[in-house]
């Protein structure tokens, strides 16, 4: 039973590295960044700056996760 969940994680990775995949060929027009404190503007495909802020938030969003878990976890003192 262990070896079908594992082939249906890498199914998952797999089936959501092709849609990203897609995604990045259908979205192929350059876009910039305007950024408010510099006069630099990185320019990349649409579809590159959507994913890399949807990976950023999904980082982040586990990252707080953790913290709060742990936080949440750490037994309470009482004084």
């Amino acid at each position: 039973m262990r070896w079908l969940l594992n082939f249906l994680i890498v199914l998952l990775a797999l089936v959501l590295f092709l849609v990203c995949l897609l995604f990045l060929l259908g979205n192929p027009q350059p876009v910039a960044l305007e950024l408010l404190v510099t006069a630099w503007q990185p320019e990349a495909a649409l579809g590159q700056w959507l994913l890399l802020f949807l990976l950023v938030g999904v980082i982040a969003g586990l990252a707080a996760g953790l913290l709060l878990g742990g936080v949440l976890r750490l037994p309470r003192r009482r004084s």
